[in-house]
């Protein structure tokens, strides 16, 4: 190869190299401090749950979400709510944060770093990634919910926590795909999605 030829490649992997580092799943959170929730910072496990804060179905979950925190904090399991709305503001989002009082950092992801990286497509949908961002479980929290509109009186299954329950047991997850049921998340257009 000639130096040319030699100076070309490696122009295209130094290039290829920065357009990878530049690809971020850094959101900011409603203080506007950043977060990644995809690398586990020394956790067991890491969750995920996506939310939008017109969603009666995701507000509905707001106790077990707390509860869940409540449960597994302790045990070295990191949450994290995110808003999926690309016009949900700061100001919105802490809004509800405390009508809710949630107890996990709250994020905001309008470009969708995340939605698009962890492929969530309704909320709420929670995501379970192991210590390597592995994903673990994806789908719902629990069987609240029978059907659009047909909430339970009680829950049967806790899907979520179950396979918390798996993981931090060194367990497999017995069922890693479940159907949330929830509103959609919007696809964010592509001017919204460039940094």
């Amino acid at each position: 190869m000639s130096g040319c030829g030699r100076f070309f490649t490696v122009l295209i992997a130094v290039v290829l190299s920065v357009c990878a580092s530049a690809a971020t799943t850094q959101v900011p959170d409603i203080a506007g401090r950043l977060h990644d929730p995809l690398k586990s910072e020394g956790r067991k496990a890491t969750v995920v749950i996506f939310t939008l804060p017109d969603c009666p179905i995701a507000n509905a979950f707001a106790p077990e979400i707390n509860r869940l925190v409540a449960d597994y904090s302790a045990k070295e399991v990191g949450f994290y709510l995110v808003h999926a709305d690309r016009v949900t503001t700061a100001s919105d989002a802490r809004k509800h944060a405390v009508d809710f009082a949630f107890r996990c950092p709250v994020l905001l992801d309008p470009g969708h770093a995340l939605v698009d990286a962890l492929g969530a497509t309704k909320t709420p949908q929670a995501f379970l990634l192991g210590p390597d961002g592995k994903t673990l479980y994806r789908g719902r929290i629990s069987n609240l919910f029978a059907d659009y509109g047909q909430r339970r009186q009680t829950v049967t299954q806790h899907d979520l926590r179950d396979a918390l329950d798996a993981v931090l047991a060194g367990k497999p997850v017995r069922h890693s795909v479940t159907e949330a049921i929830g509103c959609h998340i919007q696809t964010a257009p592509q001017s919204a999605r460039l940094p």
